[in-house]
């Protein structure tokens, strides 16, 4: 007799996300497939407030091909989400109209807290429990749009918190020049010092305690995990739980400061697609480290697409 099988989607500013689950047991299931593709929705949102017409093409099209995947995977559920690039542009409820009418896909727009609240959701089902032995834990996803945050403290209620940093915004804010220039690297550099360690002294500094530990999540974390493996094809099993040091990220900066685009592209750990935003990604990742006065980052590939799933899971799938 076969599992019940359900899926999430999730719509990001930078990447089109799709998990195929699996029911394995009572509030248990095991992923069947993951699929994404870059397809820069929120490209020029910062600067127009609205969705581009291409960028919104691009996505459709993505999403038309994962539906098509859902269908033909026998999913009886699925959860769609979206995040920082519809929840922001004014044309956003344009673009999820076309989604309904065209392929029959209601999405549910997700408030900066509750996408917090679910990526946090994802993470905790691939941390290795040790790693929750501090007395604060900060959980942060660093996506296309924005970064959402998660404070843990035993005893205490998780803080969350939304900042509009992310990967793609910031590269297209900030553009850095091909290959990049050292004074507009050093700027943004700056820029992120400023703006981090300001949300960390009103967020973060008063709720600490004692010894804490930084647990980072999404694509420019990841990928960054991938290329210190130099991995070949990714492997989500070698990223969950991996241990990256300070000293690895600033190296792994300067490398890619140091590229034009294309040949970051190459690299050995690197999704070609996101070349172009990875200068942004990894000094977002190591100002986090430095702000923070983190030498380790525990790094986790589960998120916002996990925690749908396992909110499905607990509803009965739905």
């Amino acid at each position: 007799m076969p599992h019940f099988r359900f899926a999430a989607l999730d719509i990001g500013s930078l990447t089109v996300r799709l998990a195929v689950a699996e029911r394995v047991g009572p509030e248990r299931f095991r992923v069947l497939k993951h699929l994404r593709e870059v397809t820069g929705l929120g490209q020029g949102l910062a600067q127009t407030g609205s969705l581009a017409p291409e960028a919104m093409a691009r996505t459709f099209k993505a999403i038309e091909g994962l539906v098509q995947v859902i269908k033909a995977g026998g999913v009886e559920v699925y959860q769609a989400v979206a995040t920082h690039a519809v929840r922001q542009a004014g044309n956003g409820q344009v673009f999820l109209d076309q989604l309904r009418d065209s392929l029959g896909l209601t999405v549910r727009v997700l408030a900066p807290e509750e996408e917090a609240r679910l990526a946090l959701k994802g993470v905790l089902s691939a941390l290795a429990p040790e790693f929750l032995q501090a007395e604060a834990v900060a959980v942060f996803d660093v996506g296309g749009g924005s970064s959402e945050w998660a404070l843990l403290r035993p005893g205490h209620e998780p803080r969350f918190a939304s900042l509009p940093l992310g990967v793609l915004t910031l590269s297209q804010a900030h553009p850095l020049g091909d290959p990049p220039e050292p004074q507009r690297v050093k700027a943004l550099k700056q820029e992120l010092a400023g703006r981090l360690g300001k949300f960390y002294r009103q967020f973060i500094q008063p709720h600490l305690l004692g010894p804490s530990r930084l647990v980072g999540t999404a694509g420019a974390v990841t990928t960054l995990a991938a290329l210190s493996l130099k991995m070949s094809k990714y492997d989500p099993n070698r990223v969950n739980n991996l241990i990256m040091t300070r000293g690895q990220v600033a190296a792994l900066a300067e490398q890619l400061a140091g590229l034009p685009e294309a040949q970051r592209a190459l690299l050995p750990g690197m999704e070609a697609a996101k070349a172009g935003v990875m200068v942004a990604g990894a000094l977002i990742i190591l100002t986090i480290l430095e702000v923070f006065k983190q030498d380790l980052l525990v790094v986790i590939d589960a998120g916002l697409l996990e925690g749908v799933l396992e909110l499905m899971a607990v509803g009965g799938g739905g």
